[in-house]
């Protein structure tokens, strides 16, 4: 597929080839860089992307539910979330609040809203999202098996095309970025959503700080489990044809930028145990270095050149 997968662009694309890099594999990919909405797009889809998904990655731990722990979460979660408590309020002086509090207080959900999370892993965020006083539910079809936690919460093994009901919200969280058709992906939102329901979509940056300084070692090209890497042109135009409007951009890049770019270069995979991602007290970097990462990621994200960032939309059509 010589098209750009977001604008459709087929004149003066760039040619790339990246390799997998994450398990250290070394299989090469062709993508796309478009002349028009400047996204990067895998050219030929394999057909064993479950070597790429084995049962070590990251997304797919299922961490054990503790009763107790879940509860006390949920009262600090609503104590940041306006509900006023005794238990809220002093569990939110010992524990700040998770990013998953930011993303609720920028939609704007009514509490027992029903959200969908898509490409929800082994259903951390979902477990929490329930925990907080709304119905979340997650789909990702290539987990083992589907999953019910104590507290309500669902992980269903399934894809969106396969997913029916209707939500208040949807949320992807790196997960449009490992879609092939994200023209269609936006066309499922739009049957899933109820009337003016809303949309967050987080993903990397084609055209970002580190796409241009690290170009083929940038560690969010991922492939070749990232079929597309949006430019924000490009995913503001895809969205706003499919009638969305964009509400807010929040730039929320991190030090992983640089730290696992600069591990790429120097050939240690994200999965190595020399990986500060396995274990930080191993790998090439010291807490300042670290630290200085992530001051740089701040002040690329004021520039809004970080290499990631979460887009805020609404249904207006």
């Amino acid at each position: 597929m010589d098209a750009c997968r977001v604008c459709g662009n087929t004149q003066n694309n760039q040619r790339h080839v990246f390799q997998e890099k994450y398990f250290g594999l070394g299989d090469e990919f062709e993508y796309i860089e478009c002349s028009v909405c400047r996204s990067l797009s895998i050219v030929d889809l394999p057909d064993n992307m479950e070597r790429y998904y084995p049962e070590t990655y990251y997304s797919y731990t299922v961490r054990t539910y503790n009763r107790l722990y879940g509860y006390l979460k949920g009262k600090r979660d609503l104590y940041y979330l306006g509900q006023p408590g005794i238990v809220g309020y002093f569990l939110s002086r010992i524990l700040p609040a998770p990013p998953y509090i930011e993303w609720l207080q920028n939609l704007s959900l009514p509490f027992g809203a029903s959200i969908l999370e898509v490409g929800s892993g082994g259903g951390a965020l979902v477990v929490n999202l329930q925990g907080a006083g709304f119905l979340a539910t997650g789909i990702d079809p290539y987990i083992r098996k589907s999953l019910t936690f104590p507290n309500g919460a669902r992980v269903l093994k399934q894809s969106l095309e396969e997913t029916s009901g209707s939500y208040d919200c949807i949320m992807l969280h790196h997960c449009l970025e490992h879609m092939a058709a994200p023209r269609d992906a936006f066309g499922h939102f739009s049957r899933l959503l109820k009337p003016g329901g809303k949309l967050l979509v987080r993903v990397p940056l084609a055209g970002s700080h580190a796409w241009l300084t690290y170009g083929r070692n940038w560690f969010q090209l991922d492939a070749p489990r990232h079929f597309v890497i949006f430019s924000e042109e490009g995913l503001c135009r895809l969205a706003a044809e499919q009638g969305y409007e964009t509400s807010k951009i929040v730039y929320d890049s991190t030090a992983s930028q640089f730290w696992a770019s600069e591990q790429y270069v120097r050939d240690i995979t994200l999965a190595s145990e020399r990986s500060h991602a396995v274990h930080p007290e191993k790998s090439i970097f010291s807490v300042e270095q670290i630290a200085e990462y992530s001051r740089q990621a701040a002040l690329l994200n004021a520039r809004h050149a970080g290499d990631q960032a979460s887009y805020y939309f609404h249904k207006v059509a």
